[in-house]
């Protein structure tokens, strides 16, 4: 009778940087001969790699996964930081990004692209600010193709990952700011009400405003959009109020409205912060150059990109049972405000 031989489980770049305490970055750079990772370190993961018996995969396994992410739109500055973060991070995984967008609704929302990519052999999805129709989270669970949303604009489906940032909380600290230099009257110019991370934004306004005991005026809600016209028009529309009546502040859902209304203020021979005080979020470039530079709520852009491929490469070696755990749900990456020259109390 022939003895059985149990194969003994591969050693993978995941085991080494269990053992070695690090990222499954730093142990991948540390054996292609990166120079970004310390002689110490390098030393130290390439003997528990010895230790441990890894072998190098083939040339046949070495070939580089592919991720897509799709985006609704390339030209704008959110777009180019979370796509920073995930092309490093895909550089340190020896990934490929696959970048998509599409300017036709329907091809947007249609399952044949998702179904071709799988076909193509591409490991994983990334969806950014982007809504996924029924058929293609359908056809996401059939296929068995890891999926993740950044800043969804819907709740994330079962089995979909979601990245975003704490958009709730960085609403109710803009607000907090507010109040607390004594504005009562404040406005908020909103983003699209399609947009999960927008809503949040104003749920957080909304929350701080009632915890300080004030009234909500839906008369000073107005936006629908991520744009300077959007700021703009919101800021003209806020600005014609009465003297008594209008607000002495201005939450915006993101940078670029707020200096929309900076220029409505302008338009009403207005003095930013000294007549009306702003405040945005995202801190982009804008926010720095603005003058006078503007107060925001900074979101960790790249770190949402990079925390996407990482999520994508996990998530795919649980399809083929290299990893035993992953919890689908939500990662949230905390906002913080910045505080600079765009807000003030309010005139006595």
């Amino acid at each position: 009778m022939e003895d059985t031989v149990t194969p003994r489980e591969r050693v993978t770049l995941d085991t080494i940087a269990a053992a070695a305490q690090v990222s499954r970055a730093t142990v991948s750079k540390a054996i292609n001969g990166r120079q970004d990772v310390s002689a110490r370190t390098r030393r130290q993961i390439l003997d528990l790699a010895e230790q441990l018996g890894y072998e190098a995969p083939t040339s046949a396994e070495r070939s580089s996964p592919t991720i897509t992410i799709v985006f609704d739109s390339l030209d704008t500055y959110y777009t180019n930081r979370v796509l920073a973060g995930a092309v490093a991070a895909a550089h340190d995984h020896g990934a490929i990004l696959d970048v998509r967008s599409f300017n036709d609704r329907r091809e947007a929302a249609s399952d044949s692209w998702v179904r071709r990519i799988v076909a193509e052999g591409h490991l994983a999805l990334i969806v950014v600010t982007m809504e996924l129709s029924d058929a293609q989270i359908d056809a996401v669970h059939t296929l068995q193709l890891p999926a993740i949303t950044v800043d969804p604009a819907q709740e994330t489906p079962d089995g979909v990952l979601e990245i975003s940032s704490t958009n709730w909380n960085g609403g109710m600290a803009a607000t907090q700011h507010l109040l607390a230099l004594g504005h009562q009257r404040i406005a908020f110019v909103a983003g699209p009400e399609r947009s999960l991370p927008a809503r949040e934004r104003l749920l957080g306004f909304r929350s701080a405003m009632m915890d300080a005991g004030l009234d909500v005026d839906p008369t000073l809600i107005l936006g629908n959009s991520f744009t300077y016209a959007n700021g703009l028009r919101a800021g003209l529309t806020l600005l014609d109020i009465a003297p008594e009546s209008r607000p002495t502040a201005v939450m915006c859902a993101c940078d670029v409205s707020a200096i929309g209304v900076y220029e409505a203020a302008r338009q009403h021979g207005l003095s930013v912060p000294d007549e009306l005080s702003v405040v945005g979020y995202d801190d982009t470039f804008l926010a720095e150059c603005a003058a006078p530079p503007l107060t925001t709520v900074h979101q960790a852009l790249e770190t949402m990109g990079a925390r996407a491929v990482e999520a994508s490469l996990d998530l795919a070696e649980d399809s083929t049972g290299t990893k035993t755990k992953r919890t689908i749900g939500s990662v949230k990456i905390p906002t913080r405000l910045v505080e600079r020259a765009s807000t003030a109390p309010p005139r006595v």
